[in-house]
């Protein structure tokens, strides 16, 4: 088992198997509760995690004498919400949840958000473990500052900062991983690459050092969030439409952002970036919507921010094609976003 750099202020673990052993050992050591019998923990997880393995992660507590509970929660992007929140919250309340008990987030980064948004509003927060199992959630969710909330067709409008005691990454879980879900892992590696360290993108897809890459994943978000924090909405905005216009079924949150990285490169690097694509199996043309419609919407939600600007994330060419932050008019933003589009161009 290893701790990785991850630049938070809380351990990130790395290693196989350790998710069905050190979690209860973690807890265990660090609960404040004298009377383990006591002890509360509630592991939130959606039905496709724990139908895999919940009964292997709550097997560590049982050894234990701890008889921990399943909150289940759907994942899906709909289901990322705070109705989730609520139906967490509620079991909590029913099981008499103290702040010197623990919730363990156990899935990819919907569940993730979903937990760590209730553990921290829960009487003024209790404690927090997240297990992520995918390689989004691993590289991504697990070191966010925020747990964030979508509502009403647009994605993350809800916020509350992370309290977290510690992250467990155990590759086991990648193993599982379906592919449509794998692709929202891609799109979030794919991004540090474009933005800090391109090397990132030769080892998608292959069997590697998890230790090793994480390491490198964190300390490139960890250097673009030093250059500006801002830099980590890059395709935000039109992977933001893609997902909402479909209400978050036709594309996964990293099919969506995918697209969106690759309309927003320079003509240099798309073609490069097409062929890594499709070896990854991700999309690299809208499909079953045009871009005048995704455009349409990216204008109905320009046009109702109050702001005379904002920013957006754009190659300065003049600068040897730095990414840079540009506070935009609404009608220049409107250009730069067809302009990517255009790009990606679907049927009707």
């Amino acid at each position: 088992m290893d701790i990785l750099q991850s630049d938070r202020g809380y351990e990130c673990y790395c290693g196989t198997g350790i998710a069905f052993d050190y979690a209860a050992s973690y807890i265990l050591e660090r609960t404040t509760v004298s009377d383990i019998s006591k002890l509360k923990i509630a592991v939130v997880s959606d039905r496709m995690v724990s139908g895999y393995y919940y009964n292997k992660f709550e097997n560590q507590f049982i050894m234990r004498d701890v008889k921990p509970c399943l909150i289940p929660v759907e994942s899906i992007y709909n289901g990322k919400s705070l109705s989730s929140v609520d139906s967490v919250c509620k079991y909590m309340i029913d099981f008499d949840f103290g702040s010197n008990d623990w919730l363990i987030a156990l899935g990819g980064g919907g569940i993730l958000d979903i937990t760590a948004f209730a553990a921290s509003i829960y009487e003024g927060g209790v404690n927090l473990l997240l297990v992520p199992t995918s390689l989004g959630s691993m590289a991504e969710g697990a070191v966010s500052k925020y747990a964030k909330l979508n509502s009403t067709g647009h994605k993350d409008v809800a916020a509350s900062p992370m309290k977290v005691n510690a992250v467990i990454c155990d590759p086991t879980f990648l193993e599982t991983v379906p592919d449509k879900t794998r692709s929202n892992g891609y799109a979030a590696i794919i991004r540090y690459a474009i933005l800090d360290d391109l090397s990132l993108i030769s080892e998608l897809g292959k069997q590697i050092n998890m230790r090793e890459y994480l390491n490198r994943v964190y300390a490139s978000r960890s250097r673009i969030e030093n250059k500006n924090p801002k830099l980590l909405t890059l395709g935000s905005e039109i992977a933001g439409a893609i997902e909402g216009y479909f209400r978050f079924m036709n594309y996964s949150e990293g099919e969506a952002l995918a697209l969106s990285l690759l309309c927003s490169v320079d003509d240099r690097r798309r073609e490069p970036l097409k062929r890594i694509y499709e070896a990854l199996k991700l999309p690299t043309a809208l499909k079953d919507v045009s871009e005048r419609v995704i455009m349409k919407t990216l204008c109905d939600r320009i046009d109702k921010i109050s702001t005379k600007t904002f920013d957006i994330v754009d190659l300065d060419e003049a600068d040897g094609g730095k990414w840079v932050i540009r506070s935009v008019t609404p009608d220049e933003a409107k250009e730069i976003f067809a302009r990517r589009l255009s790009h990606i161009g679907g049927q009707s």
